[in-house]
């Protein structure tokens, strides 16, 4: 809600939103600005209806080599097929909640006013004292916290260590003509680890967090990075006082760290994970995929988005993690491995043949993901269509001939 209102901030022009065959609410929307730019970088957004005039936060994402775009949530629910417009005001405007970034020393805490939402842990955790050395990692995202304060995700969780809340990795790999694998650690023969901080940007719609990982190889007489990854973490505004969900993206874009391809044989498992909150068990952790598969049939299923929750208690509330796998990744629908007995899933391109990521072809990859509390959210399939086409918008600014 905005908390200071400049009456006197002017009119530089209006974006009108088409909704398609799916309804919007609450979701990110955006723009595409002209090569020049806005004249101030401090804009936001005025609605006016019958029901009277609303003031709406909006960012602006700079980009290389593309047009920037300008980012907003229309707030509430536009139904499909219906239009809404938007005036642009320049001005010096201040909202509640924005969306930020704490370094803790030891992770980057994205958090929407002040809740939580999750922890991108930069620094080497070392395994607990009962598990092997080997199992320590960085490059990771725990805690997952839903509104409500529930964690979704796992650290170390005893039965597979490796399976640390959020992560990319691949298993079964050839690099150089060695066989290496990222994603079970304690084989020592290859790991992910946090390299360096790219950037990352503040604001009252979304807060994005660029960083760059190294997929090490450990199999020849000296560690070799085989893939440089890099992770745009981004953190959506949820404006509403009781959000049923936090909703962030990740693009991930894995190139070559050398001239040397990675090689990635067929394999059941392998990309984009997340582990299940602690206490999560085969009878008290439900899946359900876009096709309406679940634990039972729902392994490799061809899904454009996966949701998992669970309680570790019958007596404790439901909460859970959605991946929605955008339309342009390699293989989509990619399928997911659901665990028999595991609270674990993962996006897997590998599960239907040989690939691999060359010099001249890397791999970049798009999740949305959906933090909840309760089951599955009725409105995911919703998301998921906007998520993958976008609503229509159009831009015209006003001129001096206007």
């Amino acid at each position: 809600m905005l908390s200071a209102i400049h009456a006197a901030d002017p009119t530089i022009g209006q974006i009108t939103l088409k909704s398609g065959k799916h309804a919007i609410t609450d979701e990110p929307v955006f723009v595409l600005l002209p090569e020049t730019g806005l004249p101030d970088a401090n804009v936001y957004l005025v609605e006016k209806s019958s029901a009277g005039t609303k003031t709406i936060p909006a960012q602006i994402e700079n980009r290389k080599n593309a047009a920037n775009r300008l980012w907003f949530i229309p707030p509430g629910k536009t139904t499909a097929d219906t239009s809404r417009v938007f005036e642009i005001k320049i001005g010096q405007t201040t909202f509640e909640n924005d969306v930020s970034i704490k370094d803790s020393g030891e992770a980057f805490q994205m958090c929407i006013g002040n809740r939580r939402v999750l922890n991108y842990n930069y620094k080497h955790r070392a395994a607990p004292k009962l598990l092997h050395p080997l199992y320590g990692r960085s490059a990771h995202i725990h805690p997952i916290w839903t509104p409500s304060g529930k964690i979704v995700s796992d650290e170390f969780p005893p039965d597979h260590a490796h399976q640390s809340g959020q992560f990319l990795a691949y298993t079964n790999c050839l690099f150089e003509g060695r066989v290496t694998n990222f994603w079970e650690i304690k084989s020592n023969k290859g790991r992910v680890r946090f390299h360096k901080l790219v950037s990352q940007q503040s604001g009252p719609v979304f807060a994005e967090l660029k960083v760059k990982q190294e997929h090490v190889d450990l199999t020849g007489s000296e560690e070799k990075a085989a893939l440089l990854e890099t992770w745009t973490i981004r953190v959506w505004n949820q404006t509403v006082k009781q959000p049923k969900f936090w909703m962030y993206d990740i693009t991930s874009e894995a190139r070559c760290a050398s001239e040397s391809p990675l090689l990635l044989p067929k394999y059941h498992y392998g990309g984009m994970a997340i582990r299940g909150g602690r206490g999560w068990d085969k009878n008290n952790c439900r899946f359900l995929t876009s096709n309406g598969k679940t634990r039972k049939d729902g392994n490799h299923d061809r899904a454009h988005w996966c949701d998992i929750y669970g309680r570790p208690t019958a007596e404790t509330p439901w909460s859970g993690f959605t991946i929605l796998s955008h339309r342009t990744n390699f293989r989509h629908p990619e399928p997911v491995r659901i665990h028999p007995s595991m609270p674990y899933m993962v996006f897997t391109p590998s599960a239907l043949g040989d690939w691999k990521i060359t010099p001249e072809q890397p791999n970049i990859s798009r999740y949305r993901f959906l933090v909840h509390d309760g089951p599955t959210l009725p409105e995911t399939e919703q998301i998921w269509q906007n998520y993958a086409d976008p609503p229509q918008t159009t831009l015209q600014l006003v001129t001096e001939n206007n």
